[in-house]
């Protein structure tokens, strides 16, 4: 029996004990007899998501995207992280449409300065949206892309991106996990992220898995600990054996939330046709 298949089965096992004992909610749990209190007392094992080489989801995976449409030119508010404050553009429209669930707006800002310089940005992230499963993409609304170097962000339903910021996430394999991280902001927090649930599963890790999540408990712990989450249970090979007992160690109550949220099925409406100038 291969490492990756003794690992999933201790997840699974792990994970599973953990519903066993917590019926509904894996978080609301005493843990101080499955971990010890020397790796319950100890640093996070990582600094951040940004910052770890895991490629989670890789450029091959399947991706739900189907065909980006133009739609014009229209006025949209975007924020952005270089004047940290909100604008109308006169931004370049896409829709983006999918084969499991209905499309959302692309819009990128003027300054790329032509229809076709905004489709070519917009088309490096369509494929990836598309591989995010629906749980996590489902609340996206809104995907806005300027120029410039800042880290991506997201609030509730929008999702804002960086292209030269991009080009480096691209070189690292590590758009497709960003784009996770960010989606994570834009369609669970608000329901999720100060949960009696997922604050009783904090409560009884008593760690984080990145340093940052660390520093920001409320606004990033959710989404730092999705993606390794995800990793873990979807594709647990990808991330090495003694990293994945790591994190299962700091954070199960977590993972086993996560875990339990990547099974639900959204109601969403069935995706639409797509217009006939979607390619």
């Amino acid at each position: 029996m291969s490492a990756f298949v003794m690992l999933n089965g201790y997840i699974e096992e792990s994970i599973g004990a953990l519903m066993r004992r917590t019926g509904l909610f894996p978080g609301l749990i005493a843990l101080s007899g499955l971990i010890p209190a020397s790796i319950a007392a100890a640093d996070p094992p990582f600094s951040s998501t940004a910052d770890t080489v895991f490629d989670i989801i890789t450029v091959d995976d399947p991706s739900h995207f189907t065909c980006l449409s133009y739609t014009g030119r229209t006025t949209r508010q975007m924020w952005d992280k270089r004047v940290d404050n909100e604008f109308d553009f006169n931004v370049y429209l896409f829709t983006a449409h999918f084969d499991d669930s209905p499309p959302f707006d692309i819009i990128v800002n003027p300054e790329f300065g032509s229809r076709e310089a905004a489709e070519a940005e917009a088309r490096r992230y369509t494929r990836p949206l598309g591989q995010l499963p629906l749980v996590l993409r489902h609340g996206i609304r809104q995907f806005g892309i300027h120029k410039g170097n800042p880290t991506f962000s997201a609030g509730a339903g929008k999702i804002f991106v960086y292209s030269d910021r991009t080009t480096t996430r691209i070189g690292q394999n590590h758009l497709e996990e960003s784009l996770l991280h960010e989606a994570v902001h834009a369609t669970l927090d608000r329901k999720y992220r100060q949960s009696d649930e997922w604050i009783a599963a904090q409560v009884s890790d008593g760690r984080f898995v990145t340093r940052y999540a660390a520093s920001r408990p409320e606004r990033e712990d959710m989404a730092e600990t999705a993606l390794f989450a995800y990793g873990l249970i979807r594709h647990p090979g990808r991330i090495p054996p003694v990293d994945s007992r790591d994190i299962l160690a700091a954070v199960p109550a977590r993972i086993a939330f996560v875990k339990d949220l990547l099974n639900q099925t959204p109601q969403v409406p069935p995706a639409p046709v797509p217009p006939e100038n979607c390619h």
